[in-house]
């Protein structure tokens, strides 16, 4: 009996034992750290996804265009093509196979993202989107450890809609009878200070185009067509980004889209002065000049305006010009108006070709603050033909969201410095001034992309 208690046999043994226990749970929590890493790769791929397709989502919002689904669904939906998503829900993706005691939660919020931080304004709009996506589940090898609270595993990312250029011409589309929205005609030469011209379709060139100075980009949504010029244009180009803003889509549902009747059924005629203002010369024989006051407080002016080569029409005063089922036709006219808004109601048209008109928009409009900087607002369907051949001055925005505008001509000169059109269909041709310096920024459109920023 003394031999056996002195006995040292074993010992080594039971100390062994006694040492593996944190060994084992040393390589239990590394085994297990691994695989929560493994988790959160799956997370953050399913985080970015989700964030991305719904910024995508977001910006059509922003762009005012018609868009299909909701942010929330189509960050869940992308969400869930990743194997995360809410108990109940039925993306497709969804999976109802996760171990016991195993959940995974998806949480989409709109929110303000700006120098690292992001906000979530009360009325959920914003200029990104934040997804945050879990995976809770119970400690397993790691219980040796006495780790037995349950482990959760998150993961974030986020998205924002940024604004990097200014768009001085933009076509909402859709696309007429399958062609772009924007159509560049081989023989255009565009100046001005540059920007991008764009389509919340596609676009469509009949050959090459050339532009003049640095700056222009001509960008689509859906495609371009035909693909052998898409390629070859020499400015930057890219034909499928999110849809540019239409910042005067509020013009839209303007109340006073639903003026009606006559303030004068024309501009009144009036004896011309001694010599042309514009020229300091006498008028030719036979001309007519004629006077147009605003009309912003009531009324509409209707009736068909034809001014020609002898006509010297001027817009008396600063204010509004409303029109109703009125048909402008400006060809070879002499026209003036400094400060003036012009808005077309019922079935008005419009057409321009050349002469001498210099039209500058009003800035600050009191009496309809959503006009301050637009030259033309357009609610008409009617087609409208721009053509600058002449000394054709536009300054200030063109709004023509219902309405198809062929825009073209010689150049405008540089002396006014904001020139933009916004249109339902542009079809550009000649050589158009475009310029959105000086612009009102209350008018002017975006290009708009998606970026992972966190």
């Amino acid at each position: 009996m003394r031999n056996l208690l002195r006995s040292q046999r074993g010992s080594a043994a039971f100390a062994t034992v006694i040492a593996l226990v944190p060994l084992i749970g040393a390589v239990a929590l590394g085994a297990e750290a691994g695989s929560w890493y493994v988790t959160r790769q799956q997370g953050q791929n399913a985080a970015d996804a989700a964030a991305y397709a719904g910024a995508l989502r977001l910006s059509c919002t922003i762009a005012g265009a018609t868009c299909d689904t909701s942010v929330d669904y189509r960050s869940r939906e992308f969400a869930a093509q990743n194997a995360f998503c809410n108990a109940g829900d039925t993306y497709p993706g969804c999976t109802t196979s996760l171990p016991s005691r195993v959940s995974r939660t998806v949480q989409v919020d709109i929110g303000n993202y700006s120098a690292g931080s992001f906000t979530t304004p009360a009325a959920g709009t914003g200029n990104a989107v934040r997804v945050r996506v879990s995976q809770q589940q119970p400690a397993y090898l790691t219980g040796v450890l006495g780790l037995t609270t349950p482990i959760n595993i998150p993961a974030q990312a986020i998205a924002l809609v940024q604004n990097p250029s200014k768009v001085c011409g933009l076509a909402l589309g859709p696309d007429p009878n399958g062609g772009g929205a924007l159509k560049i005609g081989g023989n255009v030469t565009n100046s001005g200070t540059g920007c991008p011209l764009m389509s919340d379709a596609s676009v469509q060139f009949a050959s090459t185009p050339s532009f003049t100075g640095p700056g222009w980009g001509v960008y689509g949504a859906t495609g371009c067509s035909p693909t052998g010029t898409c390629g070859a244009v020499s400015v930057t180009h890219n034909y499928f980004m999110p849809s540019a803003t239409d910042p005067l889509q509020g013009l839209q549902t303007a109340s006073f889209n639903t003026r009606t009747g006559n303030t004068q059924s024309s501009a009144t005629q009036v004896t011309c002065p001694a010599t042309n203002p514009l020229t300091g010369q006498p008028y030719p024989n036979g001309s007519k000049c004629y006077n147009l006051p605003p009309n912003n407080s009531s009324g509409a002016y209707s009736g068909n305006f034809s001014w020609g080569t002898k006509d010297y029409v001027t817009f008396t005063g600063s204010g509004t010009y409303f029109f109703y089922n009125a048909a402008i036709n400006m060809t070879g006219a002499t026209v003036t108006g400094a400060a003036v808004n012009i808005v077309l109601l019922g079935s008005s048209s419009l057409t321009i070709n050349g002469g001498n008109v210099n039209l500058t928009a009003l800035a600050n409009n009191t009496t309809y603050p959503a006009l301050s900087g637009v030259l033309i607002d357009d609610q008409t369907t009617a087609n409208v033909n721009i053509n600058g051949n002449g000394t054709v001055r536009l300054a200030g925005a063109m709004y023509f969201p219902k309405a198809d505008v062929s825009f073209g001509g010689t150049a405008q000169p540089t002396n006014s410095t904001c020139s933009q059109v916004i249109a339902k269909t542009l079809n550009m041709t000649g050589s158009a001034y475009m310029s959105t310096d000086a612009c009102l920024p209350s008018t002017i459109a975006y290009t708009q992309v998606v970026a992972l920023v966190q």
